[in-house]
């Protein structure tokens, strides 16, 4: 349960991160060798499972120093998280893609499903596994081959990590509000079981 009282996705916590005194801070040279990071339920959660932490964090630091735009990658992952139902996410990217000059009006436009064309992009991939030729070549206008292939996998990459954090029930990190979070529940969430 969150500090609120309120579970911390629809099935509350299933893997606690491991404490912050507990971390082993080497596993996570991969992401910054010269610190010790500050403590992430996220990266709590990576702890339980070092051999997968250092595949998806060194992948994970690709996606994050490619060739794409770092505005564009930061639309692409809140859309991600917004689609998938993801407070962790959502809340974590809200706050990275304003340091990074995304504006509230671009913000509400993901959130609200706005069609722009990152917006129609992300639902394609979401929905689809792929994108129309109309996407593709309207995104082509703009980003390269490499651009384009980093935004897919960023995508890719972002949707599977949302699922893992929903599943495991990783509570937002103290200082991150929701940041206006309010999913609205849809069709695609049917699958969930009682108890």
């Amino acid at each position: 349960m969150s500090e609120n009282g309120e579970p911390a996705g629809d099935f509350g916590v299933r893997i606690s991160p491991v404490p912050y005194d507990e971390w082993d801070h080497d596993l996570f040279s991969v992401i910054n060798p010269h610190r010790k990071l500050p403590e992430a339920n996220v990266l709590g959660i990576f702890q339980r499972h070092p051999a997968l932490a250092r595949a998806f964090l060194t992948f994970n630091m690709h996606l994050n120093t490619t060739t794409l735009p770092v505005r564009v990658r930061e639309l692409a992952i809140m859309r991600v998280a917004w689609r998938r139902g993801s407070r962790y996410e959502w809340a974590s990217h809200v706050l990275i893609g304003r340091k990074f000059g995304v504006t509230e009006d671009e913000i509400e436009e993901v959130r609200t499903g706005a069609d722009t064309l990152l917006n129609r992009a992300v639902d394609e991939l979401d929905t689809d596994s792929g994108l129309s030729d109309a996407t593709y070549a309207a995104l082509a206008v703009d980003l390269d081959e490499h651009q384009l292939m980093d935004l897919v996998f960023t995508i890719g990459a972002y949707t599977m990590l949302t699922m893992a954090l929903n599943t495991f029930g990783v509570e937002l990190d103290p200082a991150i509000s929701e940041e206006n979070f309010s999913f609205p529940k849809r069709e695609w969430y049917s699958h969930k079981r009682e108890g």
